[in-house]
C-alpha cells in the first residue's frame, strides 16, 4: 500500500547497520512492510562485507558499534569511489548537538535521533528514494 508512493520502477533496498538484534529485527520488519527491501548486519565489518557484494540504495546507520564507531564508518564510505554517493542516515540515541553536528561532518545526510516515529522515518528515507 505505501509502497506506491516510490517511483514504480524503484525496488529499493536499504542496508540497516546496528550492533542490537532486535534493533535491526524491527527496522528490517518495518522497511519490508513498507515495500522497501533490506539487508541488515550488526557489526561495521558485516555492513562492508555485504557492500562489497552488492549496494543498497541507502544506509541506516548507528552510531554506537562494540566493533567500530558508526561514524568512522560513514567516514569511510564517503571516501570509497564506490560508496561515496550512497547516502547514510545515521540513527542514534546519544543526546547532544554535536553528535549531529558530527554525524553530518563525517557525511551523513540525515541524523535521525532514537526514538523515532516509524512513519517519519519511512517518509525521510522514501523522500530520499525518491530524489536519487
Amino acid at each position: 500500500m505505501s509502497a506506491a508512493l516510490l517511483r514504480p520502477e524503484l525496488r529499493a533496498r536499504v542496508l540497516v547497520v546496528d550492533d542490537d538484534p532486535e534493533i535491526v529485527t524491527f527496522l528490517a520488519t518495518l522497511l519490508e512492510l513498507e515495500g522497501i527491501e533490506s539487508q541488515v548486519a550488526t557489526s561495521a565489518a558485516a555492513a562492508l562485507e555485504k557492500l562489497e557484494h552488492a549496494l543498497p540504495n541507502l544506509v541506516l546507520l548507528d552510531i554506537a558499534m562494540p566493533d567500530r564507531d558508526g561514524l568512522d564508518l560513514c567516514r569511510e564510505l564517503k571516501k570509497d569511489p564506490r560508496t561515496r554517493d550512497l547516502p547514510v542516515f545515521v540513527v542514534s540515541a546519544r543526546p547532544g548537538k554535536d553528535v549531529v553536528e558530527r554525524a553530518l561532518a563525517a557525511g551523513a545526510e540525515e541524523f535521525i535521533r532514537k526514538p523515532f516515529e516509524n512513519q517519519e522515518l519511512i517518509a525521510r528515507i522514501r523522500e530520499r528514494l525518491n530524489a536519487a
